[in-house]
């Protein structure tokens, strides 16, 4: 069968990540180009002990609109709220013409991401 999305794509390959059982799983869009030091994302995920890091960047919220997923952050980073693609995205309290686009980037721990990916496929 076709991939029903990304997490989808993830779960029936699950084997693959299951016979490496690496600490952490790394989740890339296969449709964007990017300039950007993975290692850094790596790093600061370990760093934080978070089960899940997303990568993420303050977006105009009229550019979001309908475009992207946006997220709101609490005052330690932790996701609160995620919507994909909102027409009128929630504006970052701080900075209220922008709002905080997902790059479509994630880190997961291992054990979380099987977890999170068993939840998804019996929804």
């Amino acid at each position: 069968d076709w991939y029903q999305g990304t997490a989808d794509a993830v779960y029936q390959n699950i084997d693959i990540i299951r016979d490496e059982l690496p600490k952490y799983v790394m989740i890339l869009s296969g449709d964007h180009i990017y300039r950007m030091d993975y290692g850094n994302m790596l790093a600061k995920h370990v760093e934080s002990g978070a089960k899940m890091t997303v990568s993420c960047m303050r977006v105009p919220c009229a550019e979001a609109a309908g475009a992207f997923g946006v997220m709101a952050i609490d005052e330690n980073n932790s996701i609160t709220s995620f919507t994909e693609k909102p027409e009128v995205p929630a504006p970052l309290a701080d900075d209220p013409e922008n709002c905080l686009a997902s790059m479509g980037n994630y880190i997961f721990d291992t054990e979380f991401l099987f977890e999170q990916l068993e939840k998804d496929s019996q929804t």
